[in-house]
């Protein structure tokens, strides 16, 4: 069956640990903010590539553009089917 304290804790509002719950919503917020700022990070990446992006002649901003786009592609497991 399962943990009857466990489901105490996680599901039944009567039984939580007020201690416990503020312990993981920190842990939930500072996941959050990790990941915004790791948003931020890809965000600004994506700016200074569109700057760098500007400063190529089109020939060579079509090879960069391709470029760019297999990296992503292999960076986001796109490679894999």
């Amino acid at each position: 069956m399962y943990n009857n304290q466990f489901y105490n804790q996680f599901f039944n509002p009567q039984y939580i640990n007020p201690d416990y719950y503020r312990q993981n919503q920190e842990q939930i917020m500072h996941y959050q903010q990790e990941q915004s700022k790791e948003v931020r990070n890809v965000v600004k990446a994506v700016h200074d590539l569109c700057e760098a992006y500007k400063k190529l002649d089109p020939q060579h901003q079509q090879e960069a553009f391709y470029a760019a786009l297999a990296e992503f592609a292999i960076g986001s497991g796109w490679n894999n089917w």
